[in-house]
């Protein structure tokens, strides 16, 4: 496969509320899922934490506020090209040092972290189990164990540690069928100042002579309205369902990426249709992944086909061998 999206990484954590775990079940996991989700936008936190996928190791730093001026976070990495990403309410701000550049999008980076879950666990106890375990210790710090399985071989489970005094988030894992980890996030180092300095949130671009790239919104075609689309997807595995439908277009004249997204409320799956502008279409046909990302390309009727998701191998495979033309 020769095209490739870039994906950013950023850190959302959780604060969960303190209960008692003495019978682990569903209900306990509902409890602290859904304070996770609440909690996630409201903590202050600074903190280092290493990703690991592939065998790599990559450290970065993370800084995350939330006050009146809404939830604010900057990422810098710490090993490897020189990286950051700032979010804010509205925009997210990927900074390339290497490459000098600059990048201002509206949509949302990955996150390693789950940032969010159902208000209601209910339909996705059809997919996935969920427990609460025993205490572990994460930068020093004593965490609770929040496990999620999946029911089938197309969607990730994960493993979550929670601090618990304050609640954070310290450890996440994406788990395959055995429970075995595909990557992991967890901080070495953390603290809780009861306010970030508004210069721990501002980027390092001193010295530099970067170039600034906006990048276009989508066309006003949101939601899951497909009627007017020539295309289908005739296949996915139980449980996802059609949660957005857009055009991305780099200029006017330009047809642009038409995107899908598929949800079953924790995983998500993205099919991107993109007419083919002459020359490599032999060479657009495989697989690729970096960590639990997984990838697959192809060619229907002229048009690359990539579906991209934090999912097994065999279920972005499954969507994109559907794809047909109406």
């Amino acid at each position: 496969m020769t095209r490739t999206s870039v994906a950013f990484l950023s850190v959302i954590v959780a604060a969960l509320a303190a209960s008692t775990m003495a019978n682990a079940g569903s209900g306990d996991a509902r409890l602290w899922l859904e304070r996770m989700s609440m909690a996630s936008r409201t903590l202050n936190y600074a903190g280092t934490f290493v990703y690991q996928h592939r065998g790599d190791l990559e450290a970065m730093r993370i800084v995350h506020a939330a006050d009146g001026k809404g939830e604010r976070e900057r990422l810098m990495s710490l090993t490897g090209a020189k990286r950051e990403i700032l979010r804010d309410n509205q925009v997210v701000t990927c900074i390339l040092g290497d490459r000098e550049s600059v990048h201002v999008n509206r949509s949302q980076p990955r996150s390693p972290f789950p940032s969010g879950f159902p208000e209601s666990l209910g339909e996705l106890s059809q997919y996935y189990s969920f427990s609460v375990g025993g205490e572990d210790r994460v930068a020093g710090l004593p965490c609770r164990v929040v496990e999620i399985m999946p029911r089938d071989e197309f969607r990730y489970g994960r493993r979550l540690c929670v601090h618990d005094q304050t609640h954070l988030l310290l450890r996440s894992a994406l788990t395959d069928m055995r429970g075995e980890p595909i990557e992991q996030m967890m901080f070495t180092s953390v603290s809780f100042p009861e306010r970030i300095d508004e210069r721990e949130l501002l980027p390092d671009l001193s010295g530099a002579d970067y170039s600034w790239k906006l990048e276009p919104e989508a066309a006003p075609e949101p939601g899951s309205d497909v009627s007017d689309t020539r295309w289908k997807v005739i296949r996915v595995p139980d449980g996802f369902v059609l949660t957005d439908h857009s055009w991305h277009r780099l200029s006017e004249d330009e047809a642009g990426v038409e995107h899908w997204l598929y949800s079953d409320g924790l995983a998500s799956v993205s099919v991107y249709i993109e007419k083919a502008q002459g020359g490599g279409e032999e060479d657009y046909q495989g697989m690729t992944h970096r960590g639990a990302l997984n990838a697959y390309g192809t060619m229907v009727e002229g048009h690359y086909v990539t579906v991209v998701g934090e999912v097994p191998m065999k279920t972005v495979e499954m969507i994109g061998e559907s794809v047909r033309i109406r």
